[in-house]
């Protein structure tokens, strides 16, 4: 039912699931992350008409009645998931997402988004609903690498159903990307880099000291010598 991008993985397997209403996948994907699930897309696309109360049906329920916050706590129970507060949307429009990181390092991202039925010009409904689930943990990945695969992703047979809306938000076929003062946005904040390690400095060969002189003590200064004057002798006077 998806067209992946090469960064979401390899497939390895794909299960699927008929119901009365519904169709649903579950798409396996390689990974080389050290976390314990495995990583892997649900997709449930639902017939044009969709009741969930007949029995054997798949049920579907708006996104605004779930806690998503909560089921991606739920699923990917060995990170500590964060809700992301920001607006992003793909060429199927809004989507949430959780980040989160493993007690080895790696980054896990759980994902979610409805696709709303498509419906004819006269109200009909052409095409069911869609419901997406993602899940991808990676050793060396970043959240705005790890969201590039929700961008990526294409829908058979789905060329953009997002309903009209102001030309930045709500669009089909316009990406929008969680954008901060220094870029991309990131949940999670950055993880710390080891210090580098610095060669110690060679030590600088030192110089041989000399024996500083002994301090000379003044001595006791001699009294002024009288000034001998060389003259003529006068002889006394007679009597």
């Amino acid at each position: 039912m998806l067209a992946l991008s090469p960064g979401a993985g390899a497939i390895l397997s794909i299960v699927q699931t008929g119901y009365n209403n519904a169709t649903e996948q579950m798409i396996m994907l390689d990974t080389t992350s050290r976390a314990p699930g495995q990583n892997y897309f649900k997709v449930q696309m639902f017939e044009a008409v969709a009741h969930s109360s007949t029995p054997g049906g798949l049920q579907d329920v708006p996104l605004a009645n779930l806690d998503l916050a909560g089921e991606a706590r739920g699923t990917v129970n060995y990170a500590d998931m964060k809700l992301s507060p920001y607006f992003v949307q793909n060429l199927y429009g809004p989507f949430g997402y959780s980040m989160g990181r493993t007690a080895t390092g790696d980054l896990c991202m759980y994902a979610w988004q409805r696709v709303a039925p498509d419906r004819s010009p006269g109200g009909g409904v052409r095409r069911g609903a869609i419901n997406l689930r993602a899940l991808i943990c990676h050793r060396n990945r970043s959240e705005a690498e790890l969201l590039e695969i929700m961008y990526q992703l294409r829908i058979k047979g789905v060329t953009g159903v997002a309903k009209p809306a102001p030309a930045e938000i709500g669009a089909y076929g316009r990406v929008i990307m969680p954008t901060g003062p220094n870029g991309v946005a990131n949940v999670l904040p950055d993880p710390p880099r080891p210090a580098r390690s610095t060669a110690p400095a060679s030590p600088t060969p030192s110089q041989p000291t000399l024996p500083s002189a002994a301090p000379v003590s003044p001595g006791p200064v001699p009294p002024p010598m009288a000034e001998q004057v060389q003259g003529p002798v006068v002889p006394p006077p007679r009597d």
